[in-house]
């Protein structure tokens, strides 16, 4: 699972967070009779799950989930699971049987206790052998909230007056919206400079977001000067042009000179040249712009804030077999858009700062053999977490699963050919934002980290838990689909389809990028089954067959 707070939710589905609006507790759902997942879920066809092995130990009740004095966000029901040691046991959860899988660990889905005694009360026996144990939980308040009353209307044009009065009337509201649209948007009260001006790499970008706290959008090349309009908690709110203002983070923001202007920012005569890695799209402009980039099926367009567009010339490289035409335009006052047009779809990208130009570096494809598509490409596997992470029933952590799977992949796609980056080889914490960059730096072909999943409260964990893929940058989505496909047939477990999300590691630009989410931990006999090296084997088998035949059908993709 990932690691910052605004992916979390993402990988595990959005937190229901529902408050009962009236004051009484509402009936809480009636359980569902437990679904034998490795049976139910499991595609037509596909492989089973190992077997879980019997453990007969000490009857010992661990809960793993929720831990002592947890607030559970579910409104009326939700899941509790751990360990009692002795899969010949049973085990009641306020008095509903739990499933006891063979190696002891228990999983069940059931009302949530009423809020005048918040407590899960466990009782496993196994003939006259009892052990017991009380877990103090706390709820979601059920207490109604006023709703705001909306605000009185402002008196509109009357039907029934003299033309005169009705037209002054008239004009009076139109003044009086205008002020107010004014008051909302705020006036800039100084100029700001985004992050410290740095050397033109994009492993430092200052990020913007659409709300205060919420998820990634925007990211700026650092030095980029616009204006402030507000501080809001660990949050500046800047304006990067006249339609569009920005949050940032409160320490992304640096003081700048006193009487330092936002600066005129205008294109001007474009050009592509040739690099070693592709072609290079060189647009000046003058001074750092906030921007944003849009992929297409054979397109990138690049938005320019605070640009007013003056390209006469655009210059094309002579032996570019890329770039098919630039175009601009001019979409407002002070927002220009450049557009390149490709001759195939999009690989990779990254927009750098050189010499007062904005460079969008255009990847080309690597050179692929059909037959053994992964010789001489290189590939960044990224065992997930920690820090972080999730926990099976059996106090199985993710990071500790994950890194052996990681480990099977790199000796698989090293026998087909790859050279491999591993993000981490120890049980150390590497830093989400490091991820990345390690693949980056190393040129990487395509990036793969590998995860394993869990439910938020609320979500029946015996209906739906299987294998999902997750992408961000629309050139990852085809290798997203193969990798889904290579896991699904590898695993046996229920397809969740493939997933646009924006997560932190597959962010980047440079290369194809996906997160495979391959097992979910949580559940008893998946967890089990990621303790084996016959099932991590598999889970790395499907991945390496993705992406191998996503090498394969690249080749053969027309230019």
């Amino acid at each position: 699972m990932p690691l910052l707070p605004d992916l979390r939710a993402a990988l595990a589905l959005p937190l229901a967070a529902a408050v009962a609006c009236g004051g009484a507790t509402p009936a809480p759902a009636p359980a569902p009779a437990p679904i034998p997942i490795s049976v139910a879920a499991r595609p037509s066809g596909a492989p089973p799950l190992p077997d879980v092995p019997l453990v007969d130990g000490p009857l010992v009740v661990k809960v793993q989930y929720p831990s002592p004095n947890q607030q559970i966000t579910s409104r009326d029901s939700n899941f509790i699971f751990g360990s009692i040691g002795s899969g010949r046991a049973t085990l009641t959860v306020n008095g509903v049987p739990a499933r006891v899988y063979n190696n002891g660990a228990f999983m069940v889905y059931l009302a949530n206790p009423p809020v005048s005694a918040p407590r899960y009360d466990l009782v496993a026996a196994r003939g006259a052998d009892t052990a017991r144990a009380t877990l103090n939980i706390r709820l979601v308040s059920t207490v109604a909230r006023a709703p705001t009353p909306a605000p009185e209307p402002l008196p509109r044009k009357p039907e029934n007056l003299p033309t005169s009065l009705a037209d002054t009337i008239a004009a009076l509201n139109a003044r009086i919206d205008s002020l107010r649209t004014q008051l909302v948007r705020n006036d800039p009260i100084g100029v700001v400079q985004l992050g410290q001006a740095s050397t033109a790499d994009t492993d430092v970008t200052i990020v913007g977001r659409p709300t205060t706290g919420g998820t990634y959008k925007w990211f700026f090349t650092p030095g980029t000067i616009v204006p402030l309009i507000a501080r809001e908690g660990g949050f500046a709110r800047v304006r990067l042009d006249n339609d569009l203002d920005v949050f940032v983070g409160a320490g992304d923001i640096k003081e700048v000179p006193p009487g330092t202007t936002v600066p005129r920012r205008t294109t001007s005569n474009m050009r592509v040249r040739g690099s070693a890695s592709g072609v290079d799209v060189i647009i000046p402009i003058g001074s750092r712009a906030p921007y944003f980039v849009e992929e297409g099926d054979r397109s990138i367009a690049i938005t320019l804030y605070g640009v007013r567009g003056n390209t006469d010339i655009v210059n094309y490289a002579a032996s570019d077999s890329m770039v098919r035409t630039v175009e601009w335009s001019q979409l407002s006052e002070d927002r220009a858009r450049v557009t390149v047009n490709l001759r195939a779809a999009p690989y990779g990208y990254l927009v750098l700062w050189e010499n007062n130009a904005i460079v969008l570096k255009l990847r080309g494809r690597p050179a692929i053999d059909v037959a053994r598509p992964l010789a001489g490409l290189t590939i960044a596997v990224d065992p997930g977490h920690p820090p972080i992470g999730a926990t099976g029933p059996t106090g199985l952590y993710e990071a500790q699963a994950t890194l052996p799977i990681g480990v099977w992949l790199k000796r698989i796609l090293e026998e087909r050919g790859a050279t491999v980056v591993m993000t981490r080889t120890t049980d150390a914490p590497v830093a989400l934002g490091d991820r990345p960059i390690i693949a980056r730096r190393a040129n990487v072909h395509a990036f793969v980290s590998i995860h394993l999943n869990a439910l938020p409260d609320g979500v029946n964990p015996f209906l739906n838990p299987g294998t999902g893929t997750y992408f961000f940058r629309t050139h990852s989505e085809p290798l997203a689909r193969e990798v889904q496909r290579g896991m699904v047939s590898q695993m046996g477990l229920k397809d969740l389809g493939v997933n646009y999300d924006n997560l932190a590691v597959v962010r980047g630009t440079w290369y194809p990028a996906v997160l495979c989410e391959g097992a979910f931990i949580m559940m008893p006999d998946q967890e089990a089954a990621l303790r084996m090296p016959e099932f991590q084997e598999r889970y790395a088998r499907g991945v390496a067959d993705g992406i191998e035949n996503y090498f394969r059908t690249l080749a053969t993709r027309a230019p």
